[in-house]
């Protein structure tokens, strides 16, 4: 067992705004540019959380032309979440 990734998907869902990026995120991916305005968040307090879940291998990151996409890599995020519901 890979210890330092569970530790890491319960950081990412004790923290709030990471909480909520990654509900955001359960309905398909989205660009960095929506996230913010759906969570309530600013743009450079989102963006920091965001690296940080793509460093943890939680969320993936790609490019499309200027616009940076999101989606949830690591899926047993989403079935904790489940769990939790």
């Amino acid at each position: 067992m890979d210890y330092t990734a569970v530790h890491n998907l319960f950081k990412a869902l004790c923290e709030e705004t990471r909480y909520r990026i990654i509900e955001t995120l359960i309905d398909g991916e989205k660009c960095a540019c929506e996230i913010p305005v759906i969570i309530g968040r600013k743009q450079s307090n989102t963006s920091m959380h965001l690296s940080k879940l793509t460093d943890w291998g939680i969320l993936s990151a790609r490019k499309d032309g200027r616009s940076v996409i999101y989606s949830i890599k690591d899926r047993r995020v989403v079935d904790i979440l489940n769990v939790l519901k």
